[in-house]
């Protein structure tokens, strides 16, 4: 079944208190009441309202009158969507049962200027090489020009260790030629280590804040992201970056790290001009919805939301040129560089604000010289110029955790002292600094912690929600025992968690709290790491736990399923199904799982075909011989290997698609299951 949050697909789902009463007292009818959650959510949380210069109160006297007692879920679903449709913003998106909608350009486009298929197939010299299950695939062009494209970023540490293979291999070349076109995203720390690769030296490319305050232009201090060399070896000879509409949030911010570089030179089209991160939230009526709430500028200050990165020179392709086989920026790149016509560029306004991030600089000094040292030096460097340096609470959060985890508990509890100083109008800093006395049993302080936090946390995101009613259990005395089991998981092992966790519930039963979801979240988490068995008995206490919830034993005979226990996975669907007859989710996968093993027909594939809306926007389904490929609107596009008749997996990201027909035997939706999320596709053509 669904749960909270992942970035960009998964969604937050607590529900924040706003009023309900009209400014003459009365009360507010269902689509009043929804309209005026999303408004104001967006108005305290959006975070590029200044960017654009949007007068979002002005747009409010425009909409807000359209809807009324009367308004149909049709009619409020229109209003809505023309309210959000002036953000002009990519990563803003409106889901309904039955309709979906998203803002900005790529919700109206088709990704038909670019195929990887085509790149392997017509230009590269030999048989192209993959890493991370065809993340990263590269090969020759010429004898001294090298290529690679990546479809994503993830996975920090497989991806570090793929770009410093692919530079290896590519270190005598004369060129090397860097695609990202058809790339979806991800994680911009992945985006900044493959930069690192071609820097020459240290470089500003991005700053970023996090929306923090009721005004439009409440936000945190700037984070500054630089490039610097990196990694076994640096490839500083002339570098072309391919780009175009349908590279998309983290290729754009890649895009600004690369462009900084004397010896890069970006080819192609703009980007799709969509940076921010993003959480989803519901609507009172369970309309899902998403809110940008970062601000990403260049290292000049300026935002390219709704607009996209341009590329140096622009070249584009059209269906007909690949259908003719055709790559007309890639040939473009090749030309450039066989001409020897490219020149470095001296990209000086990425060395007007160098700075220290103090945060790593104390982590450093604390391995390094120990904590006494390392503690003058951050008071030192916070007493000289300003200019020189930055602090990010996030950063500084992570290095305490670092240290945590590396069994430095003393070292960390001096990061977290210092956080909790450094950001005191921020209750994570107290909150992160109560869990650490919480986990040395320090419950005096714990409490003292936890109650600091509750005075500055805003209660606007829905982790700040969470945050807040767990410090107020936490500030009371009460054990959050999904806290603890985690916490104990980790130190001791699952079995001594779990023995922790039945015996902390032989206390009066005021003396702790058990959140279902988070259990449930914990065991989602373990599922997708791997650790199965620990996964199994997290979902199992949990049914034990809330014995007449049937999303318990989903989870769990979702668990049992991945094992490939077919016995025990058929029995928790059907006490859940037992629970909740009306779980289609489970109703499908017992179907499946008691159904005679099939074989798929590649010749049933034709009817697949075709375009799915989704709340990730259109999803396009297309035939490339006997294989069937699934390709989100601005992302890469990635192969269903069969299952079943029916049903395939994409095993780059780990999700399950099956496709549901209509008593007449025609597709009409595609269910796909992605971790601990089930996302309904509707097909429209």
């Amino acid at each position: 079944m669904r749960k909270p949050m992942m970035r960009c697909a998964m969604f937050m789902t607590l529900l924040l208190v706003w009023p309900v009463h009209s400014a003459s007292g009365q009360e507010l009818s269902a689509p009043e009441k929804n309209f005026e959650y999303l408004w104001q959510t967006y108005d305290r949380n959006y975070a590029l309202f200044g960017a654009k210069h949007i007068d979002w109160a002005a747009l409010y006297k425009v909409y807000r009158p359209r809807v009324t007692a009367k308004t149909t879920d049709a009619e409020l679903f229109e209003v809505l969507s023309g309210l959000l449709g002036n953000l002009n913003d990519n990563h803003v998106r409106l889901n309904a049962p039955d309709r979906a909608f998203q803002s900005g350009i790529l919700g109206e486009m088709k990704q038909e200027s670019f195929s990887l298929d085509l790149v392997k197939a017509s230009f590269l010299k030999a048989r192209a090489k993959e890493l991370m299950n065809g993340v990263f695939v590269y090969g020759w062009l010429t004898d001294s020009i090298g290529y690679f494209h990546f479809s994503r970023f993830s996975q920090i540490e497989l991806s570090s260790a793929a770009i410093d293979e692919i530079i290896m291999e590519f270190k005598d070349a004369k060129s090397i030629i860097v695609d990202v076109r058809a790339n979806g995203g991800g994680d911009d720390r992945v985006g900044r280590l493959i930069a690192d690769r071609f820097a020459d030296r240290k470089r500003l490319y991005m700053k970023t804040q996090i929306r923090n305050g009721p005004d439009h232009d409440d936000f945190t201090p700037p984070k500054y992201w630089y490039v610097e060399p990196d990694g076994p070896i640096q490839f500083t000879r002339p570098v072309i970056l391919l780009t175009h509409r349908f590279s998309v949030s983290a290729a754009e911010n890649f895009t600004l790290a690369m462009r900084i570089l004397p010896n890069v030179t970006v080819v192609g089209d703009a980007t799709s001009g969509v940076f921010a991160d993003v959480y989803g939230d519901r609507m009172p009526n369970g309309w899902r919805f998403s809110v940008p709430f970062k601000l990403f500028v260049d290292q000049d200050g300026f935002c390219w939301e709704g607009i996209g990165v341009p590329a140096a020179i622009r070249q584009t392709n059209t269906k007909k040129d690949l259908d003719e086989k055709r790559d007309k920026p890639l040939e473009l790149a090749v030309a450039l560089i066989e001409t020897g016509a490219l020149k470095a560029q001296p990209q000086t306004s990425s060395l007007r604000d160098i700075r220290d991030s103090l945060a790593w600089n104390l982590y450093r000094s604390i391995n390094q010289k120990g904590i006494t040292s390392a503690i003058a030096e951050f008071n030192k460097a916070k007493s000289g110029n300003p200019n020189s340096y930055y602090l990010d609470q996030e950063e500084l959060l992570d290095a305490g955790n670092k240290l945590w985890d590396a069994g430095k508990h003393n070292e960390a509890f001096e990061v977290f002292r210092i956080n909790a100083r450094e950001f005191p109008r921020s209750s994570v800093g107290d909150e992160r600094l109560g869990d650490a006395y919480a986990a040395t049993r320090d419950d005096v302080m714990a409490r003292q912690q936890y109650q600091k936090s509750l005075e500055f946390n805003r209660r606007s995101y829905p982790w700040e929600i969470q945050s807040y009613d767990d410090a107020k259990r936490l500030a009371s005395g009460t054990r959050l025992l999904a806290r603890s089991l985690e916490r104990d998981i980790t130190d001791k092992g699952i079995d001594a968690a779990v023995k922790a966790f039945d015996e902390a519930k032989l206390g009066p039963i005021s003396s702790y709290y058990i959140d279902e979801s988070q259990i449930n979240q914990l065991g989602y988490q373990l599922l997708r790491r791997g650790r199965m068995q620990e996964a199994i008995a997290v979902f199992d206490l949990n049914a034990r736990e809330f014995p007449q919830s049937f999303n318990t034993y989903d989870s769990l005979a979702e668990a049992y399923m991945t094992t490939g226990n077919k016995e025990l996975a058929i029995k928790n669907y059907k006490k859940s199904i037992e629970l909740d007859p009306q779980n289609t989710n489970g109703a499908d996968m017992l179907k499946r799982l008691e159904a005679a093993p099939g074989q798929a027909d590649s010749k049933t594939y034709d009817a697949y075909t075709g375009s799915y809306d989704s709340p990730m926007g259109v999803i396009d389904i297309t035939m490339d011989g006997n294989k069937l490929f699934a390709q989100p609107a601005g992302a890469s596009k990635e192969e269903l290997t069969p299952e079943n008749d029916g049903v395939f997996n994409i095993a780059s990201v780990g999700a399950r698609v099956t496709f549901v027909k209509d008593e007449r035997g025609h597709v009409i939706q595609a269910l796909i299951r992605l971790g601990d999320q089930e996302i309904k596709a509707r097909k429209i053509k």
